[in-house]
């Protein structure tokens, strides 16, 4: 028995070394069982993970019994390692309890982990050092050696944590100014890893620093070429910010001043580092910000950084107090006077604006798009969103400011689970029930405080003529911020007028006091003061706005509620933000200034309404509201479609006004749909809560234009489900038919085919029943696609034929467009090129025609697949680089990642496997992202062909196999076929071949397509070799 030290290395070839001498560990299955164990020591590891380890998909029945040999066999090998008792059982398997510093990859995450402390703390050239010791324990690429499909994925993340590790030293050597000795490692790194953007740029900076600008330069020309010839885009900003600052010689990328030892015991102050494109979400902090010194001083200081031996526990901050008290304007002050100590970024929510139905669940969404997350790779549980929320945000420095909570199960799904973050929290009650928050009380301003606050409205000199005056005015008050502010306004708009004259008027209010005592009505007064002092115009305005639910609002909503031109409306709006009835809402990068009501101000401004006007009154200013929002976004659509094409529409009315031109709007369609998204969902939600059926249904669909381009799935369904109820309840068939439409189509973007099927069956009958032929198209086209993917090739055709007639006879010409390219791909895969030219010849000249570049990507997109086909494969790159470019200007990611798809299918047709390959593997990466499982599936098929190519059958086997289960799920049976056939082709035995093919086989028989019966012939031919050889 050895006594020496044990370690078992997973980082390289896998080992057992003993004393410096690496033991035996026996066949293969042994040391997979044992790759398994360590990579999961000190866990139960069940018994059929490692048979899935050892056998992949196909274990024997033995598999179990075999199992317990190698661990046997394995446990005399640990028993001689000095380890008797290592391996244990534990139902429903075993555990390797093994000492951290007895095992490689633990070892080096711990240094990692230790060099982030060490950096965090300023010490960089402690945490470099570091870094190399947990880089030299690397001998070579995580496990291998090891023949397993499960074990070679578990590689993946491991050897990407050696790359990040990597990056970071030399992040820090950049900063202790060693460019020079890091320059050659560099040309290394990039010429190994040409795709990682930030390699080219530390090169780049390295060569600047080391008076080499010429050769950064062509450094930066060279990432330019790689990056487009391989995957066909350009370098990110930061690499090109790089480059231009580089050009133009600036300051800032000097390397850093020589080093200055710190005294004993203290460390070196942190080096500085150029900021990422982070969130930052901080509402505007207002410029009259006054007191509250002592409580500033106090959230700072608890939301200080201290370093991980002093602090475990996430640090929560919950400011409370009474409404009008300043609380939001405390925290998002403090916010930005700590925004550098948290340099991942701020989030920012006014819980008050959510749904209040699974508001948790959206919330969360939002966070997880804000952090990165594309709309489609959202999860549908919110518990799952919840743990993708804190992996997102562990490790980082990021603070969540959480505005107006009302109570704490608001909070706690959202609380990060990391010490480096923060957490700010405004509410009316205490927050006693957040575990470990630092509670932090905001009272009403003390005279000084206030007489301060009123100094910075109307100007010192005024409180200083008349110090008693401003004293009573003070106290009428009750030391509120904001109804100094109010009555500050006032003051400030007159300045003719005394104080002492104002106060005459409050101490008439004043006696009303106790009669209307309720709910803060000492402030409800003072709103009522300047309330009266406004115009008419804009007594009514302010009573109007308290219809609008959206959390804010542009300035043309003040034009549709007065039912007067918009540039008479702004100014009636700009006198009540001048008296601060209204405020102004400031995002970075918003074109149009919105605004919004405090929530005690709209309270007041209802009950002005209920007590001025009707019923009827008040329903017809919300139709105009609502009606001049859908209106909007019809006009989007149009101007994104080229026309009212792939919609329909209700006889809701709308707002005459309401036209982009009238109301000035410029921007991009989806783009103002995007600043907009909040208010339509508000918009719809509020029409159907009036009863407005044929509006809501309108509006949710015409929505989807949006939800559809962006991945807004969580909206789309509310909407749709919201419209639906609403219409059903006032019997609106065609509103049932129509959200039944849109429902089916959001199941058919997530892949939900039997339940885009149910939708689309419903919802034609729906609109048969109601003889409504544009809606049957609508359906028809999409059922059919479904059909497709079902492979019941018979009834799409009945189908698209259908819909094309009804589309042409109702005029809808980009509906028309997509059928023709959906049947071009139909009679492509059929071997018809001549009549698959034909459609898309006619489908690429009505996109032109109507000027829908949408569209047009998508046709030109199926002439590159043509193009294949016929073997012209210039001009099939061609179109694809029309493509790309079309997606990338209008945003669309998913059109993005289709195109990214086809390219590579082409360089591997010219026999460019390296180009293939690259272009194929960002096409899965950005397909995993946007949840397009469809191309992920088929990036793995080709990817699988490609290795296979190459002679590497065990990876090409992975990829196939990880398309073969992609496919099932999804229900194409033809893919899956096809797959099946190369995994045939691949496998080791005849009898897994065998398997294989008489699967396909059994796939193929029902379907009814030609190229169904090609492959069905060749699998019958495979069949046939592989019957006689076994």
């Amino acid at each position: 028995m050895r006594g020496g030290p044990v370690m078992l290395r997973l980082l390289g070839p896998v080992e057992l070394v003993v004393d410096q001498r690496s033991l035996d560990l026996g066949g293969p299955r042994q040391r997979v069982v044992l790759t398994m164990l360590g990579l999961n020591a000190n866990r139960v590891v069940p018994v059929d993970q490692l048979i899935d380890a050892v056998w992949n998909s196909s274990p024997p029945s033995t598999a179990k019994g075999q199992i317990q040999i190698c661990i046997s066999a394995l446990r005399k090998v640990l028993t001689d390692a000095g380890l008797p008792e290592a391996i244990r059982t534990r139902p429903p398997g075993y555990t390797l309890e093994i000492p951290d510093d007895a095992l490689d990859s633990t070892r080096f995450a711990a240094l990692v982990a230790r060099a982030r402390e060490e950096s965090d703390a300023g010490s960089g050239e402690i945490a470099a050092a570091t870094l190399r010791s947990a880089l030299a324990l690397w001998r070579g690429s995580a496990l291998s050696g090891v023949a397993s499909d499960l074990v070679q994925r578990a590689a993946v993340p491991l050897d990407d944590q050696r790359l990040a590790a990597v990056e970071e030293r030399i992040r820090l050597d950049l900063l202790l100014g060693r460019h020079e000795e890091i320059c050659g490692e560099l040309r290394t790194l990039v010429d190994d890893n040409p795709l990682r953007e930030r390699l080219h740029g530390f090169l780049m900076l390295a060569l600047y620093r080391a008076g080499r600008q010429a050769d950064a330069l062509e450094v930066g020309r060279a990432a330019r070429t790689v990056l487009i010839e391989e995957i066909g885009i350009e370098p990110g900003q930061e690499l090109q910010d790089l480059e231009q600052a580089i050009l133009n010689r600036s300051p800032s990328l000097n390397a850093p001043p020589a080093r200055q030892k710190a005294p004993a015991g203290q460390a070196a102050p942190p080096a500085a580092e150029a900021p990422a494109t982070i969130p930052r979400q901080l509402p505007a902090s207002i410029t009259d910000f006054t007191g509250r010194d002592d409580l500033i001083e106090v959230l700072r200081a608890g939301l200080a950084a201290e370093s991980e031996e002093e602090r475990y526990a996430v640090p929560i901050m919950a400011i409370s107090g009474k409404g009008g008290v300043g609380k939001s304007s405390i925290a998002v002050r403090v916010a930005h006077e700590v925004a550098d100590r948290f340099p991942d970024g701020q989030l920012y929510a006014d819980l008050r604006v959510q749904s209040p139905d699974d508001r948790t669940g959206k919330l969360l969404a939002r966070f997880l798009r804000s952090l990165g997350v594309p709309g489609t790779a959202v999860p549908d549980d919110v518990g799952e969103r919840e743990e993708l929320f804190r992996s997102k945000v562990s490790g980082k420095r990021l603070l969540l400011v959480l505005d107006d909570v009302t109570n704490e199960n608001q909070v706690l799904p959202l609380l990060p689970g990391s010490a480096s973050c923060a957490v700010i929290t405004t509410s009316r009650a205490r927050l006693s029930g957040l575990p470990g928050a630092q509670w932090v009380d905001v009272d009403v301003f003390d005279v000084d405080q206030s007489a301060d606050l009123l100094a910075r409205i109307i100007g010192q000199e005024r409180v200083n003529a008349e110090p008693e005056a401003a004293v009573e005015l003070i106290t009428f008050c009750g030391g509120l911020p904001l109804a100094l502010r109010i009555a500050g306004a006032r003051l400030a708009s007159r300045p003719h007028l005394r104080i002492d004259g104002l106060v005459r008027r409050l101490r008439d209010e004043a006696r009303r006091l106790d009669e209307f005592e309720h709910h803060g009505l000492e402030l409800r007064s003072n709103i009522g003061l300047t309330y009266k002092g406004l115009a008419p115009d804009a007594q009514r305005l302010f009573q109007l706005f308290s219809l609008v639910r959206a959390p804010e609002f542009p300035a043309w909503t003040a034009a549709a509620l007065l039912d007067m031109n918009v540039y008479d409306a702004e100014d009636i709006l700009e006198s009540l933000v001048d008296a601060q009835l209204v405020d102004t809402v400031e995002y970075a990068d918003a074109t149009a200034t919105r605004y919004r009501f405090h929530d005690l101000i709209q309270v007041y401004a209802r009950e002005k309404l209920t007590e001025s006007t009707t019923q009827e009154e008040r329903t017809q200013a919300l139709a105009r509201l609502l009606g001049a929002w859908l209106s909007l976004a019809e006009e989007a659509h149009r101007r994104e479609y080229g026309g009212d094409y792939t919609i329909m529409h209700g006889d809701a009315p709308r707002w005459a006004d309401a036209t982009w031109s009238n109301l000035g709007l410029t921007a991009n369609p989806i783009d103002w749909m995007e600043s907009e998204r909040r208010s339509l969902v508000a918009a719809v939600r509020q029409a159907a809560k009036a009863g407005m059926d044929e509006l809501c249904w309108d509006l949710a669909l015409t929505s989807v234009t949006l939800f559809e381009s962006k991945g807004y799935f969580d909206d789309w369904l509310e909407c749709a489900r919201t419209a639906e109820a609403v219409a059903r309840i006032a019997g609106n068939d065609i509103g049932v038919a129509a959200m039944r439409y849109s429902l089916g189509t959001l199941h058919m973007f997530q892949t939900r085919l039997q339940e885009a099927a149910q939708c689309f069956g419903e919802a034609l009958e729906g609109f048969r029943a109601a003889g409504h032929e544009h809606g049957q198209a609508l359906v028809l086209r999409n059922d059919a696609h479904v059909d497709g993917l079902r492979g019941d090739i018979g009834s799409m055709l009945v189908k698209y034929g259908a819909a094309l007639v009804t589309m042409r006879a109702s005029g809808d010409r980009i509906g028309e467009a997509h059928i023709l390219r959906s049947l071009a791909k139909h009679h492509l895969e059929e071997g018809d090129t001549t009549t698959a030219r034909g459609l898309l010849d006619d489908a690429v000249r009505i996109t032109r025609e109507v000027n829908c570049l949408r569209a047009e990507a998508q046709v030109e997109h199926r002439v590159a697949e043509l193009h294949v086909v016929t073997g012209q494969i210039d001009q099939a790159r061609k179109s694809l680089h029309r493509v790309l470019q079309i997606v990338r200007d209008t945003g669309d990611r998913i059109g993005e990642t289709y195109a990214l798809y086809s390219l590579g299918v082409v360089r591997h047709k010219e026999g460019r496997l390296d180009n293939a390959e690259t272009t194929l593997v960002h096409a899965l990466d950005l397909s995993r992202k946007m949840g397009e499982r469809l191309i992920e599936a088929k990036t793995l098929y080709s990817l699988g062909q490609i290795a296979l190519a190459r002679g590497g059958g065990a990876a090409g086997t992975t990829h196939l196999e990880r398309a073969r289960q992609l496919f099932e799920d999804l229900g194409s049976a033809l893919w899956q076929a096809k797959t099946l056939l190369a995994l045939s082709e691949a496998s080791e035995t005849g009898d897994d071949a065998l398997v294989a093919v008489l699967r396909a086989a059994e796939l193929l028989t029902p379907l009814t397509s030609k190229e169904s019966a090609q492959l069905l012939a060749e699998v019958e031919m495979t069949r046939a070799a592989l019957s006689s050889s076994v």
